[in-house]
């Protein structure tokens, strides 16, 4: 049997809401909806993690700056949730 991954209700939403958007409108939906409820910070020191973190909807993401982990972050999302 296969394994089925719980998605957040949100993050589905989320996905649906933005998923067709340009991506200055989608980080300027991540930054809003990261002031709710998320998590973004430059990653640790460590080179091997170096750049941007976001954690928003239980899905982590990293990126060389805000945009790129928004972009990482989003592509993520849309392949968790492919229908919403």
């Amino acid at each position: 049997m296969g394994t089925i991954l719980a998605i957040a209700p949100e993050l589905a939403d989320f996905v649906a809401e933005w998923r067709s958007a340009a991506p200055e409108v989608q980080l300027a939906a991540i930054r809003g909806a990261l002031r709710r409820r998320g998590i973004a910070q430059p990653a640790p020191d460590d080179p091997a993690r170096a750049g941007y973190e976001i954690q928003l909807f239980g899905l982590a993401a990293l990126g060389r700056d805000e945009a790129d982990a928004a972009r990482t972050w989003m592509d993520a999302a849309a392949r968790r949730c492919p229908f919403a």
